[in-house]
């Protein structure tokens, strides 16, 4: 009678143990998935799929002209994205930084925004050196343009940040810009 007893005691002891570690996994895969969803913004442009790995997605807000040397710029927060090709078939894209008029027209602050003479731009491909510059000197404001190989993907992060200068602004000058990732023949 006690070994029965014992048996049924140890096979509920496992049982519970069991539903436990169950729970734990599952809760904890759910959570997982839960924040990686809060963190990234996935677009589908045809042929390539864009994955921005920050809860901004591609929304780059300046709240305030601070100007800072290039050495704090580059320093600054950057937003990553992986650039994915799922096709057996070479794509050519552009990497575009223009404002983002939604917000400019929601906030009513058109003649806030800080000019693009005074912003400066680092685009940093597959942990690369950056490449840093004015945005204004960039035409359509294309901050970089390749083809992106079959079934491959490359990653990306991009700084923006008001040039250290005597121009006279407003301190509550700010920029609102959106990254888009535009498939040639678009």
């Amino acid at each position: 009678m006690n070994y029965n007893s014992l048996r049924r005691h140890n096979l509920k002891s496992i049982t519970i143990i069991i539903f436990l570690l169950t729970f734990a996994i599952i809760s904890t895969y759910l959570i997982y998935n839960k924040f990686i969803e809060l963190r990234e913004h996935d677009y589908d442009t045809g042929k390539m799929e864009i994955v921005f790995h920050d809860k901004e997605g591609n929304y780059i807000d300046i709240e305030r002209f601070t100007p800072v040397t290039d050495a704090v710029g580059l320093s600054s927060q950057d937003y990553n994205f992986t650039v994915k090709n799922g096709t057996s078939e070479a794509v050519k894209y552009k990497i575009v930084l223009e404002d983002n008029n939604e917000k400019i027209l929601e906030d009513g602050c058109s003649e806030e925004q800080i000019p693009k003479e005074l912003l400066k731009v680092s685009l940093r491909k597959d942990h690369q050196a950056p490449e840093a510059f004015i945005l204004s000197e960039c035409q359509d404001n294309i901050l970089f343009e390749d083809t992106l190989d079959a079934y491959s993907e490359e990653e990306y992060a991009v700084r923006v940040w008001a040039v250290n200068t005597n121009f006279v602004v407003d301190r509550n000058s700010h920029f609102h810009g959106i990254i888009k990732i535009i498939e040639e023949g678009e």
